[in-house]
């Protein structure tokens, strides 16, 4: 019994297929590919950009001493260009909270995504400069009280 050589060849291009979706997610995940990219254009790997860390809290309604009330939260952010407000990328946390934005020297507007009405996290300002990856943490408010 052989394989059918047709199948074979269609199989080889939907594991390609998959393999480069699975690629691309991977790259927006990580922030990697920007607005440019994502309309078609090359991916950009500018040495500047956003390292950005999300927490949701407080995570427990009666805070102790010594112990945490916030865990890392998987996020989606929209980075918008100041003060033209044109998209720069679409970013989204990793389970740790973890999350980096390759971008270009400038001013940006962080929006993080959140619920309705809860979590929720405040807009932030970054300014990124040449060669330089600027730190940034997003405190989502988790509504316990």
């Amino acid at each position: 019994m052989g394989h059918d050589p047709g199948w074979v060849c269609e199989h080889e291009r939907v594991a390609r297929a998959r393999l480069i979706g699975c690629a691309l997610g991977a790259l927006t995940a990580a922030g990697v590919l920007t607005a440019e990219a994502e309309a078609g254009g090359a991916p950009r790997a500018p040495g500047s950009g956003i390292h950005g860390h999300v927490i949701l809290g407080p995570t427990c309604p009666v805070q102790r001493p010594g112990r945490a009330c916030t865990r890392p939260y998987a996020a989606a952010i929209t980075i918008r260009r100041e003060p033209a407000g044109t998209l720069a990328a679409r970013v989204r946390s990793a389970a740790d909270g973890d999350f980096t934005a390759r971008l270009r020297p400038g001013r940006y507007l962080l929006k993080p995504a959140g619920g309705r009405p809860y979590p929720r996290a405040p807009r932030q300002t970054v300014t990124v400069t040449a060669g330089r990856f600027t730190d940034v943490t997003i405190r989502f408010d988790s509504g316990i009280r």
